[in-house]
């Protein structure tokens, strides 16, 4: 009887820290109050817990349509023609910027070698399409939209404005922007066009004002239509070259290899100028023609 009493007292204290043990874990695998901002009020009620405030998102289509002037809606149709950085009432100089442009795509042939290598090189740039073309390709505008580029209307299918009807020019216009809203939705920021040869008068800029558009042509061009070779085309647009420069070049329809050729003469040739690439809203905008502004927007 001795020798159980003496056993008793060791297994009731291990019983004892086995039972203290469970406890101690319990407490620890509780999970601990919930901590408020807010203070108790009076008469001892509970304090109210204040939701987190959720933060507000920006969709990619809104950041993409106030970096192309779009903020929160396109610029009126300027009444005059645009062919450089600043209006003809600029009184400060223009930016150290220009803006390359492309017309007469996309087509599959000519227009991705185009992109990758912008794509590659980070060159802003815009381009004036074609409906017919664009109608056809409608990858290539929607790669041109994603890659941030400016794209612009340059009618159906490239006739000379001043040898159409209203009624012709209405589907020149119109059917072309009703076929890039399709592509990229109703509300893509498309408010600049470019007339063939740039040939145009008061009753054309007036029906492409009616669709809201701007009419823009260049001030600089290295007559790439023409072929007349890698290195010529690089000079003649680096001779031309000044701050707030619009220079034409052209993607499509046909083989536009000495263009592309030309392209890292004519980057190389702007750096040492230290003038960069910008798409059109952007050089307008910092160029000061009057209602256009780009933002960044945060997220």
């Amino acid at each position: 009887m001795g020798t159980q009493g003496h056993a008793t007292g060791p297994r009731v204290m291990v019983s004892a820290l086995v039972a203290l043990c469970c406890l101690l874990a319990s407490a620890c695998a509780m999970p601990a109050p919930a901590q408020s901002p807010a203070h108790p009020v009076a008469g001892g009620h509970p304090p109210i817990l204040i939701p987190p405030t959720a933060t507000p998102t920006i969709s990619p289509e809104t950041l993409r349509d106030a970096a192309l002037g779009c903020a929160p809606k396109a610029p009126a149709p300027q009444a005059q023609l645009v062919f450089q950085a600043t209006p003809p009432s600029a009184t400060s100089a223009p930016p150290n910027e220009v803006a390359l442009t492309f017309d007469d795509g996309p087509t599959e042939q000519t227009t991705p070698p185009f992109l990758d290598y912008l794509e590659r090189t980070h060159t802003a740039a815009t381009f004036f399409v074609e409906g017919q073309y664009a109608q056809l390709a409608p990858d290539l505008i929607r790669r041109e939209w994603q890659d941030g580029f400016a794209i612009g209307v340059h009618t159906w299918d490239h006739p000379d404005m001043l040898q159409q009807t209203v009624p012709q020019m209405h589907h020149q216009l119109g059917d072309t922007l009703k076929t890039l809203h399709a592509i990229l939705g109703p509300d893509a920021c498309i408010w600049l066009w470019r007339p063939p040869y740039g040939d145009y008068n008061a009753l054309v800029m007036q029906v492409a004002a009616s669709y809201g558009l701007t009419t823009v042509n260049w001030d600089d061009s290295g007559l790439d239509w023409n072929q007349p070779g890698v290195q010529q085309i690089a000079d003649m647009i680096l001779r031309l070259i000044h701050p707030g420069s619009v220079v034409l070049m052209h993607d499509g329809p046909a083989q536009r290899e000495q263009t592309l050729a030309a392209l890292p003469l004519i980057l190389a040739g702007l750096k040492a100028r230290g003038l960069t690439p910008v798409t059109l809203p952007k050089l307008l905008a910092d160029g000061g023609w009057p209602g256009v502004h780009v933002a960044t927007l945060a997220v």
